[in-house]
């Protein structure tokens, strides 16, 4: 019997189905990349929706989720900062993130107010830990839930450890490097003491930041906090007394907004329009405040409904390849 062999139209048709896959695969790839180009442009160029008319009183700015990424976050405090709007409420549901966007999230809220004197509030909400309680220190008052989650001041970072794997799959990595510790945190070896150390190192200074972030952003409602808790004039609270105050609940513990307010890290136990009353009153806003919502523009809605991810958890997935310090809970 003779073997069967391909015929020339069965040869054609896949042929066909190759080139249509490769079209298609093409198509989607070139989609994705103009929709991000376009993404990008209008970003650069402030394009979101802005309600920063001039005419606000109160503006409001959510940050929602992991922190990965500050660039949205900071161009929309800088446009605030620009207006003529006499404050912000910061509403916050987030477990953290990066260091770095964090520190400049920060930043830009300090710069709001010492350099352009606006009032900024932070709102938390269900979550506000870690990462996003670093970005409320910054701000003129804290209003918490007393069912929220917070503190967690604290820094992480992980590494996976897949030698065991390797060795068992028959996979070994030969690795070239200027240093001996060029290549720490590689999930293709055990981690020795010396680059242990050399990273907790990195971690405690690195949590010493937001230490003394706290401490500078909460000193005066900490020394109240403490004082009646001593039962003792709040001027005669020196700062080695707050950080010793504050250090044992500075270990990456979350709490409840309640227990916060004992210790003097929020300011006010409340919901969102308590926080809305706050920031009219520190603003010396008389009747009913107005709030203005900043949400990303319609492009960026309709990039969300599109795409099976988003721009931040892209980053994230890139960020964890590597060393990533954060301040994250959970």
């Amino acid at each position: 019997m003779k073997n069967q062999s391909t015929t020339p139209s069965q040869g054609q048709n896949k042929t066909f189905l190759y080139l249509l896959l490769g079209f298609a695969g093409f198509f989607i790839l070139s989609f994705i990349f103009i929709v991000f180009f376009i993404h990008h442009a209008i970003s650069k160029s402030g394009g979101h929706s802005s309600f920063l008319s001039g005419s606000g009183e109160i503006d409001l700015i959510e940050i929602d989720g992991a922190i990965y990424q500050s660039d949205d976050i900071v161009r929309r405090i800088r446009r605030f900062k620009k207006s003529s709007d006499k404050a912000l409420i910061l509403r916050l549901n987030s477990p953290g993130g990066a260091v770095a966007p964090s520190q400049e999230i920060y930043s830009e809220i300090l710069s709001a107010r010492q350099d352009n004197k606006k009032i900024v509030v932070a709102s938390m909400s269900s979550l506000a830990a870690s990462g996003a309680y670093y970005i409320a220190a910054a701000c003129d008052k804290i209003v918490a839930n007393p069912g929220t989650l917070t503190g967690s001041i604290g820094v992480i970072a992980e590494f996976p450890d897949a030698s065991g794997l390797l060795k068992k799959v028959g996979v070994d990595f030969q690795t070239i490097k200027s240093g001996k510790f060029k290549d720490t945190g590689s999930f293709s070896r055990p981690m020795n003491k010396e680059e242990r150390a050399y990273l907790q190192e990195t971690v405690d200074d690195v949590f010493h930041q937001f230490f003394d972030a706290v401490i500078d952003g909460r000193k005066q409602p900490l020394k109240e906090a403490l004082a009646k808790r001593l039962k003792v004039k709040a001027g005669t609270i020196n700062d080695l007394q707050i950080k010793n105050y504050i250090l044992p609940y500075a270990d990456g513990r979350a709490i409840t907004g309640h227990k916060a307010f004992e210790l003097g890290l929020v300011d006010q136990l409340g919901n969102y329009d308590d926080a809305v009353q706050l920031t009219a009153t520190l603003a010396g806003i008389k009747g009913e405040p107005t709030v203005h919502a900043d949400k990303p523009g319609k492009f960026d809605q309709l990039l969300d409904s599109i795409l099976p991810f988003s721009l931040t958890s892209q980053l994230r997935q890139y960020s964890n390849s590597s060393l990533q310090l954060e301040y994250r809970a959970f």
